[in-house]
């Protein structure tokens, strides 16, 4: 018995990896996509084991192997089974309750974040402002925190931004916070980029936004900013969220 339950633990993990990447988008909470082929491989890989694991164990109690082993132990063999099965609890959880995506308590835990010493913009349009005319601008929050610390010109002032987010909490009281995740390999490498909104009552935590409105140009030097200031003309609720990482 022990070795069924160890068998079943690596066919729910496997069903677990396989349901999250194959049934659902669940797997995007913890880990960037480039990562599905990789757990959709070993989902696969586990239910095999597990399934060889409880197969190899059946057949070895039909011809009685268990009885031989349970002869020579004595009473001291029955409490491992029931303690075996215990190990079943943590995976059947995964089914039951899974772990959401970070969100408001990371970003608030996080604190405020500091400009980096470099900032790559080389992934990003040229001038997307350029391109749009007169229209809003959509940015991901990491590329306009990543023009805002490097804006020494102030081209971005004035421009009206569109920007998507989920809701945090100002421990300090002054506005609210929209803020994303950026993401490198998985959630645990996860930090966060913010803009800070004083001007509109704060939603519901953790609630999702689309904001337009325009970057409140700071004064001095920018690798003094902590948290970026963004004005908001309009706001709406995000019924379907994105992604939550970028």
């Amino acid at each position: 018995m022990n070795r069924i339950a160890q068998g079943l633990v690596l066919v729910l993990l496997g069903a677990a990896a396989l349901g999250t990447t194959l049934a659902s988008d669940l797997y995007l909470n913890y880990v960037q996509g480039y990562f599905r082929p990789f757990l959709i491989a070993a989902g696969a890989v586990l239910v095999a084991l597990g399934a060889v694991v409880i197969a190899a164990d059946l057949r070895s109690a039909a011809r009685g192997s268990d009885r031989q082993d349970a002869a020579s132990c004595g009473h001291g063999a029955e409490g491992g089974p029931r303690v075996a099965w215990l190990l079943l609890l943590p995976v059947v959880s995964v089914f039951v309750v899974a772990p959401p995506a970070l969100g408001a308590y990371t970003a608030t835990a996080q604190g405020p974040s500091s400009a980096p010493d470099r900032v790559d913009l080389s992934e990003y349009r040229d001038d997307p402002f350029a391109e749009a005319g007169d229209g809003p601008v959509e940015l991901e929050m990491r590329e306009f925190v990543s023009r805002a610390w490097t804006d020494e010109e102030r081209t971005m002032s004035g421009k009206t931004i569109e920007l998507t987010g989920f809701t945090v909490p100002n421990p300090e009281g002054e506005g609210w916070y929209l803020a994303r995740l950026e993401m490198a390999c998985c959630a645990a490498d996860a930090v966060v980029n913010r803009v800070l909104i004083t001007d509109e009552p704060a939603p519901e935590a953790d609630s999702w936004w689309r904001v337009r409105g325009t970057w409140d140009e700071p004064e001095g030097d920018l690798q003094e900013v902590r948290d970026h200031r963004f004005t908001v003309e309009e706001m709406d609720e995000v019924a379907d969220p994105p992604d939550p990482y970028e």
